[in-house]
């Protein structure tokens, strides 16, 4: 042992609280004085990671909330049937579309027209339609060759003038005493609609030793975290899926083949359901005027708007704060509606936080309204695979070559989305 007198030092001075630190300190990597590291010293680390990922999963509540819809296999077709009349639509090239007016003096006397209808207007309409112009004038149909249209006035009455777009309305048929031949003939038309099923896939392998090592020395609770953020990502793959899946086939690595599944999104762009691209001032009468025209659901019913808290609360406004009384007894005052009642029908405010992180989604989706029937949309497995299931993989303690542990989940989704067109989207400009 050393004769030299050992003389405490205060401060810095010999050791001190500034050469008092753990290895890898944080302390002694932004010091300026270079203070010393020593493994007598522990960290202190705290042994539940805390978790900091976004936890914003209400819509997948929703679509779970249905009961899942079974498929023998991972590609499958439905069927759906349509209002079953449609408007006729005017094509270029109409032959005669000028106003006829009545002929004056001949009031026994009608007026006709003949002008072209879009291909997919000749499957809606048949002779002895009545069908009535843009400006509520009527006519009846009194021949079709090919996709030329003859029009008859009433009796000593007159027809309106007529451009290429122009949408014209089905009345009803009409028949007269006597006929001795059906006239109007027409078979419920179904649309076919497909979709497939994806499957998805997390893992984590782990080296026995390096597992080993984490049991008996890991100051935290890193392998719990570890598995747990595993099941978390498969759910924002299958979340992110079910609103912008692309359906269709990846040459994925190795030159495997894979399907994807069609999500919310993408299916209503590709379905042609109405849409509007508003500033914040037409906010409010772009949601109201797709709310009407797209309601197909039965008295009182609701649908659900999706978007960021932001978006919601922006919607929100449009309808509350003009309508706000202040009084001396409030203390806090809500600014943001759960719902929304527009003609009979109760919008249901579902905030999805996920639209607005650019890990997920294109920024295009932070400032987007998506409104669903949700009544139409079914979530879809296929039968005799699990929904989700997870597992871990054998190793040298159970009889493998393997001197790892794989853990693995995975999942599979798809949707059937029944009448796109009675759902509706908005992108806030």
């Amino acid at each position: 042992m050393s004769n030299q007198a050992y003389t405490p030092g205060v401060g810095n001075e010999p050791k001190g609280l500034l050469n008092t630190n753990p290895q890898g300190s944080n302390y002694a990597a932004e010091s300026e004085f270079t203070p010393e590291e020593s493994n007598l010293i522990a960290k202190e680390i705290k042994r539940v990671i805390f978790d900091a990922a976004p936890k914003q999963f209400l819509s997948m509540k929703v679509l779970f909330s249905q009961e899942v819809e079974e498929k023998g296999s991972d590609e499958f077709e439905y069927l759906e049937y349509t209002f079953g009349r449609t408007s006729p639509v005017l094509a270029a090239g109409a032959a005669t579309t000028a106003a006829a007016a009545a002929v004056p003096g001949a009031p026994n006397t009608h007026v006709s027209h003949t002008f072209n209808l879009t291909a997919a207007s000749l499957e809606k309409i048949s002779v002895d339609n009545i069908i009535t112009y843009p400006n509520g004038d009527e006519g009846v149909v009194v021949s079709i060759a090919g996709n030329i249209v003859t029009i008859n006035s009433l009796t000593g009455g007159s027809l309106p003038g007529v451009a290429a777009g122009d949408v014209l309305a089905i009345r009803s048929t009409i028949m007269a005493d006597a006929d001795d031949a059906f006239s109007h003939y027409d078979r419920t038309e179904v649309i076919t609609r497909y979709n497939y099923v994806q499957f998805f896939l997390r893992a984590k392998r782990w080296g026995r030793v390096e597992m080993q090592k984490y049991i008996n020395m890991g100051n935290t609770n890193f392998l719990d975290v570890d598995k747990k953020e595993k099941v978390r990502q498969l759910r924002y793959d299958m979340f992110i899926s079910y609103w912008n899946g692309h359906r269709g086939e990846y040459n994925i690595s190795g030159n495997r083949k894979a399907k994807s599944m069609g999500g919310i999104y993408p299916t209503m762009v590709a379905s042609s359901s109405a849409n509007a691209n508003p500033t914040l001032g037409g906010l409010g009468a772009s949601f109201e005027s797709l709310a009407m025209s797209t309601n197909f659901k039965t008295e009182g019913g609701t649908r659900f708007v999706y978007g960021t808290h932001q978006s919601l609360h922006e919607l929100s406004k449009i309808y509350k704060v003009p309508n706000l009384r202040y009084t001396t007894s409030v203390n806090g005052v809500n600014l943001d509606l759960e719902k929304i009642v527009i003609g009979g029908a109760t919008y249901a405010l579902v905030p999805c936080e996920l639209f607005k992180n650019s890990a997920c989604f294109p920024s295009a989706w932070a400032k987007r309204l998506i409104v669903l029937d949700q009544d139409t949309i079914r979530p879809v497995k296929m039968k005799g695979i699990p929904l989700v299931e997870m597992g871990e993989t054998d190793d040298l303690q159970k009889g493998s070559y393997r001197q790892y542990k794989d853990f693995w989940c995975k999942a599979q989704l798809s949707i059937e989305f029944n009448n796109p067109q009675g759902s509706f989207y908005i992108d806030i400009q």
